[in-house]
């Protein structure tokens, strides 16, 4: 008998403390994660992918999740791509948090239920079911939406917000948005931190998508396997401990939004001191997100 899996969910008020405005790795990001994923599944992976995808690569369809932002009829879909954590804030404190409250608030919920969705040979599709309340919309209940998916779509959404997961500012600051709201001249054009990181300083290396995954493709077995064992938290914690190293700017002012006058001039020299972190953040994604397809499809018959 073919199940069905519902998701009821209450988005709350988008664009107040959210990463609205970032992609979380931007396209080429997202591609590269995809990529490099796909080259390390196994035989059974292949086959079981082919079924749902068709001809289409993980990397076809990595940005989907990005691409539906466009239709209001997705714009519950907007806090799955994130979760706020403050510097000084445990994660016990936003896990009880999400707990208490019956919405699918963040990344962190969406992930296991779409793998718990995927993991099943025998369901066909599941319903995302839950309201938007934009800002500025006033008050009362919020507007209902229900979208009804099935394999391929939860695959692209689970493909992508695991890639968001790994871009440390989409584990981010709330009064920051996460980068958003600071103002950097990246070679000097004016953007937010936040973009630098989806987006720009990826696209500044100059490589295809699977340029760059082949590239990322040297990562010794032994580390290849500590990295496949962490956790989703574990991922998580890995997001909130480097990001720091986002906001150094070296010798000028920090970044902060509340107290800079001037935004930091990053170019050359704040590649080159975060290239490497970029780097491994792009390949512990792609790697950890083949081990988990494997681990998911292995509960698929033969």
């Amino acid at each position: 008998m073919k199940s069905h899996f519902t998701i009821c969910l209450v988005a709350g008020v988008l664009n107040l403390a959210g990463i609205s405005d970032g992609l979380g790795w931007g396209q080429n990001g997202h591609r590269v994660t995809a990529e490099l994923a796909e080259r390390h599944l196994n035989e059974k992976s292949r086959v079981e992918l082919r079924k749902i995808l068709g001809r289409e690569s993980l990397a076809e369809i990595s940005t989907w999740a990005d691409e539906i932002r466009s239709n209001p009829e997705w714009d519950f879909v907007e806090p799955w791509h994130y979760v706020s954590i403050e510097d000084d804030q445990k994660w016990e404190e936003v896990l009880e948090a999400e707990a208490k409250d019956e919405a699918v608030n963040s990344i962190l919920e969406i992930i296991p239920l779409l793998e718990k969705f995927l993991a099943d040979p025998k369901a066909e599709s599941m319903t995302l079911h839950g309201g938007v309340r934009k800002r500025g919309s006033g008050a009362g209940l919020p507007a209902e939406l229900t979208k009804e998916i099935g394999k391929r779509e939860a695959l692209a959404l689970y493909v992508h917000f695991v890639g968001d997961l790994h871009q440390p500012l989409h584990v981010g600051r709330a009064d920051d948005a996460g980068g958003n709201r600071i103002g950097v001249e990246w070679f000097g054009e004016e953007v937010s931190l936040h973009k630098v990181w989806d987006e720009l300083m990826i696209d500044s290396l100059k490589l295809s998508y699977t340029e760059f995954a082949s590239f990322l493709d040297r990562v010794p077995a032994e580390e290849e396997k500590a990295w496949t064992s962490a956790s989703m938290l574990d991922w998580a914690r890995e997001s909130k401990a480097v990001r720091e190293r986002v906001y150094d700017f070296g010798p000028q002012r920090s970044g902060y939004f509340l107290n800079v006058k001037e935004p930091p001039s990053l170019s050359y020299q704040y590649r080159a001191d975060h290239v490497d972190l970029l780097r491994e953040r792009l390949a512990k994604g792609g790697l950890r997100l083949a081990a988990k397809l494997n681990a998911i499809f292995a509960n698929y018959p033969d």
